[in-house]
């Protein structure tokens, strides 16, 4: 059995591990290019299979797809398995997001898949040092103008780093 401070080390480390995968996701919503950064190692490997090469590389392109709309990305059901200062890590994405037409999404497109990552500990943190996506399924789903009540939401369409919603949550 661990001692006590080996499962803590542990825990620290998957924390770090699920930080990091918020980073990205929260980092793509917001287009927030320095944010998107923190979370790779700048020669880790990275496919995408519309990229496949260097973090440095890779996150200008991601950026450049992403521009075209509004988006949501999620990370879930992460299974992570920690050794030494490796990390093989396993989880579930799910991204939902259009282009933003006259303030609304018109059509929604949605993709579900999984990220087969490998973290490296750093002085900085775990970042991700390997990433395959490996996309399970898409499809586009047309979207209505609520009314009511739920017309009277804030609209996040138009959510970048400049904009008065935006918080630094991450130093």
């Amino acid at each position: 059995m661990e001692n006590i401070e080996e499962r803590l080390k542990k825990l620290e480390a998957v924390q770090e591990i699920n930080d990091c995968l918020t980073r990205y996701c929260r980092a793509l919503d917001w287009m927030d290019e320095d944010l998107l950064k923190t979370c790779f190692l700048e020669d880790g490997f990275i496919d995408y299979g519309f990229y496949a090469g260097d973090a440095k590389g890779f996150i200008p392109a991601v950026m450049e797809v992403e521009e075209g709309g509004h988006t949501w990305h999620s990370s879930s059901n992460v299974a992570i398995e920690i050794n030494d200062k490796k990390a093989e890590v396993e989880s579930y994405g799910f991204t939902a997001g259009g282009e933003v037409i006259d303030g609304i999404i018109k059509e929604v497109n949605i993709y579900c898949g999984r990220y087969h990552d490998e973290f490296t500990q750093t002085s900085e943190g775990w970042k991700i040092s390997r990433r395959l996506y490996i996309l399970d399924a898409s499809f586009s789903v047309k979207t209505e103008v609520k009314a009511g009540d739920l017309g009277k939401l804030f609209i996040g369409t138009s959510l970048r780093t400049d904009s008065e919603k935006y918080r630094k949550l991450y130093k």
